[in-house]
């Protein structure tokens, strides 16, 4: 029988299995690799050294589900940029990347590209063998010694499906509101399990059966107090906080894609969104930050400006630091458009209350 071509192979990769490709790809030229995983996004760092002998390190963002879109793509290669790393896509089977979200900088990799980098490292074997064995086990994935390890101790294994990133995340939550494994929270689980999508895997199998055996845990509400701040100048144009302001009941989160369209059309609509921090700064009395909010699969829709009186809210009464990467939740009213240091005009939210989700 004629083996599958191998641009088709890697077509059929989910993403963490191609994060194990890129793994391997990138091993094979001399670099030092590791999987991250942000949400539901899944990313492989490799850092290593030029033929010339100057430090190298790139970023790939894996998709196989999904649509890159303008402003996430802008997000990522934004963040890439301050921290000195190279921007990479790789965008196959479901995943594409829109024609508008093309970046100075940004690297994008279809399936016939990774396949020219895997031929030109050696490493199609690999690949291959990773698609038999992921056929051969039902999509599992798992090596022949992660399968011989789980012998005889794992009551399920033989009839567990696979958990995907978001259940087994979900799962973490639950274990750690109980207590029972904080010490695996850390980096989320750890960085020796994320650095190896087969090792984590193993765990979601693991995971799956013990939380088949543990009670329901409701985590409790936690209310912040904040601040009374000064009041503002006259020309101001922020309204003017000199009393506690409550979260509002009828905040709602408006799909991102049609507040950018036409931010104007929902001034004054209380809204509220989570997402991570871009890029802070203060300017006169108000303070900014540029949030890339998440939709409700936690995947980052696009970025909004968030501005509020500079002394609104403390570092010690909101319970965090605000800084770039930092996931917040924010409630406020949407106020046209805005930017934060006269660049791309973003949608724009006056901000009332601020907390860590």
């Amino acid at each position: 029988m004629t083996a599958p071509r191998l641009t088709s192979v890697v077509s059929d990769r989910s993403d963490v299995e191609l994060a194990a490709v890129f793994e391997r790809v990138w091993g094979a030229r001399g670099y030092e690799t590791r999987v991250r995983f942000r949400g539901p996004d899944v990313h492989v760092e490799a850092t290593g050294k030029t033929p010339e002998g100057a430090k190298r390190d790139l970023r790939i963002w894996i998709t196989t589900t999904g649509t890159v879109t303008a402003d996430k793509a802008s997000a990522f290669v934004r963040r890439c940029e301050r921290a000195g790393i190279e921007p990479y896509v790789a965008a196959v089977g479901g995943g594409r990347v829109a024609s508008d979200a093309h970046r100075p900088g940004l690297v994008v990799l279809d399936a016939p590209a990774i396949a020219v980098e895997i031929r030109e490292t050696g490493v199609e074997s690999f690949v291959r063998e990773l698609a038999a064995g992921a056929s051969g086990a039902g999509g599992d994935g798992d090596s022949e010694a992660l399968d011989s390890e789980s012998e005889g101790d794992d009551p399920e294994a033989d009839g567990a499906d696979r958990l995907t990133r978001r259940e087994a995340l979900k799962k973490a939550g639950t274990y750690v509101a109980g207590g029972l494994v904080t010490y695996l929270a850390v980096e989320r689980v750890s960085d020796v399990v994320q650095q190896s999508p087969e090792l984590r895997a193993a765990v979601a199998r693991r995971a799956a059966w013990l939380d088949a055996r543990l009670p329901d845990v409701r985590l409790p509400t936690v209310e912040w107090s904040l601040p009374t701040p000064q009041p503002l100048s006259e020309e101001s144009t922020l309204p003017n906080r000199t009393t506690a302001v409550a979260t509002p009941a009828n905040a709602t989160a408006i799909p991102y894609a049609d507040l950018r369209t036409n931010p104007e059309s929902f001034t004054g609509t209380a809204v509220t969104y989570t997402g991570r921090v871009e890029e802070t700064m203060e300017r006169d009395e108000i303070r900014l930050a540029l949030v890339a909010v998440e939709d409700d699969r936690g995947r980052l829709s696009g970025d909004v400006v968030a501005r509020w009186p500079t002394g609104r809210f403390f570092h010690d009464d909101i319970g965090f630091r605000l800084l770039a990467d930092e996931r917040v939740r924010l409630w406020g009213v949407v106020a046209g458009e805005g930017s934060i240091s006269g660049g791309v005009r973003y949608p724009r939210i006056d901000v009332s209350v601020l907390e860590k989700p």
